[in-house]
């Protein structure tokens, strides 16, 4: 392990975060607010990781100008940038006086860089935000759902093969036929496109600039702040909701669907979808959940029969299948935006939508969740394990699109959801250990492991986090980087041998 290089590495990912604290120090100046608390946070942020990056200069290279670092190196930037960034995000908090915790602080950081879109906000709190540090909790979003490694493996000079594969989560991490960096230059411009034309038509359908700014870095990264404590609900908008949920919904498919388009064409990208087993599971949970969901809510009728003001009449299908698509999509791409409480829904709809939580959307994308096709090759390797069983003599494999997968492959996902279970298990136990009802306790660990935001109950979507003790905030935040990094690049740096030169 070159510990030289990893932290060079990670001072310029301190570099890169003091200069995007420029840019809400830029919002706040021009809305006439106090720019002091960013100023503090580039300076100290900037000071630290020139002094990491200037004496360990050229630690990344060999004295032939080769790159002196692998895998490993490579791993441990990416496991460590988010904790790193999520310390540096925090300082404009503490600074402005959002937080007084420093708990409650880099739980809000990490909310927002991982895209989970939990909060420790109050909607006083979130209504009464100054522009800057409304903007800066969004920003941390989009920076988030990009990857700021991402951006440090475009201007890097050297390498960044190991940090590229490290941060694109998935089964198969497509990079065409570029080199790594073209392929991220690639990646960002497609995200920034994408990002200006959702702005541009949230504008045009009625959302001030401001507004449309902040809820396009939410939708693109697929991570849910708002600056309203009542969410989308606040504009009460159908075109604006149908441009959030078209959105959201574009971002649960892998972006190397957007990279054929724009290099090949829409025929080409097509094909790759209609071709993907992923893709189109992918629609037809989003669809099936939709009408099943919608259908429930219609029949049961909302505050037509449970007498409740606060919830919408669904007697006409209309309302329910619009409450419906907007919070499948938002659950399925673990978005958190809201439009209605779905904690007051019938237990079945609540029971579906974490089931979608759970799934999440397509790997490759910024969406959360254990990823649709690791759900499709884990229940193709248990419907694999029973003909092994009837035929032991038999050849079989787990087939994906056509072709078989290496054992490998297929060892790594079942891996991944038995590592998944474990944590999901544990950390439901232990916020249970202080008194928590198991909804709450499982659905805090659910939000904040795959990135959804909103649980049920007590962290439901009109609540909030604050409530939760300091130390079951710190686990939960180490949960979010988990979910981020899909386990395997945070819990190698904790396996002794990971480190050894």
């Amino acid at each position: 392990m070159n510990f030289r290089a990893v932290g060079l590495m990670l001072g310029v990912v301190l570099l890169l975060m003091a200069g995007f604290l420029l840019v809400p120090l830029g919002v706040a100046v021009g809305y006439g607010e106090s720019y002091g608390p960013f100023a503090f946070s580039a300076g100290i942020v900037a000071l630290v990781g020139g002094a990491i990056a200037i004496v360990l200069r050229g630690s990344t290279v060999t004295a032939e100008g080769r790159p002196d670092y692998f895998r490993r190196e490579g791993l441990a930037v990416v496991g460590l940038a988010w904790l790193i960034g999520g310390m540096a995000g925090a300082l404009p908090y503490l600074f402005a006086g959002t937080f007084d915790s420093i708990s409650d602080a880099l739980f809000e950081s990490v909310s927002g860089l991982t895209t989970t879109g939990s909060t420790v906000m109050s909607g006083k709190g979130i209504d009464d935000m100054p522009h800057g540090i409304a903007f800066w909790r969004s920003f941390t979003h989009w920076l988030g759902g990009f990857g700021i490694v991402m951006v440090f493996v475009v201007i890097f000079p050297t390498g960044g093969r190991s940090l590229f594969r490290s941060e694109i989560p998935g089964i198969a991490r497509e990079a065409g036929h570029h080199r790594v960096r073209d392929s991220a230059l690639a990646l960002m411009r497609i995200y920034v496109g994408i990002s200006l034309i959702e702005g541009v038509l949230l504008w045009l359908a009625g959302m001030t600039p401001f507004d449309a700014v902040l809820h396009t870095f939410g939708t693109i990264a697929t991570g849910g702040f708002s600056n309203h404590s009542q969410s989308v609900a606040y504009f009460d908008s159908l075109p604006i909701e149908m441009i959030l949920t078209l959105f959201m919904f574009l971002c649960g498919f892998n972006f190397a669907i957007y990279d054929t388009l724009l290099r090949v064409g829409p025929r080409p990208a097509w094909r790759k979808v209609v071709g993907s087993v992923e893709a189109r599971s992918y629609v037809i949970i989003g669809v099936g959940a939709t009408l099943l969901i919608a259908t429930v809510l219609w029949f049961w009728g909302g505050s037509a029969s449970s007498g409740d003001p606060s919830l919408p009449d669904y007697r006409s299908f209309g309302t329910a299948l619009r409450h419906s698509v907007f919070q499948v999509v938002c659950l399925n791409t673990s978005t958190g935006f809201g439009t209605v409480d779905f904690d007051k829904w019938p237990q079945v709809c609540r029971v579906l939508l974490m089931m979608l939580a759970v799934i999440g959307a397509c790997a490759g994308s910024t969406g959360g969740g254990i990823k649709v096709v690791r759900m499709l090759i884990v229940g193709r390797a248990a419907i694999l394990g029973v003909r092994r069983f009837v035929r032991p003599r038999a050849i079989h494999a787990v087939r994906m699109d056509g072709q078989s997968l290496d054992e490998g492959i297929v060892a790594s996902v079942t891996g991944y959801f038995s590592l998944w279970i474990i944590v999901f298990l544990s950390g439901t136990v232990f916020i249970a250990s202080y008194g928590y009802d198991l909804v709450t306790s499982s659905t805090a660990v659910l939000a904040t492991l795959n990135n959804i935001g909103p649980g049920l109950h007590k962290v439901g979507p009109a609540m909030n986090f604050a409530e939760l003790p300091d130390l079951v905030k710190l686990v939960l935040t180490v949960f979010m980087i988990l979910g981020r990094l899909e386990f395997y690049a945070v819990v190698a740096l904790f396996v002794p041998g990971f480190w050894k030169r």
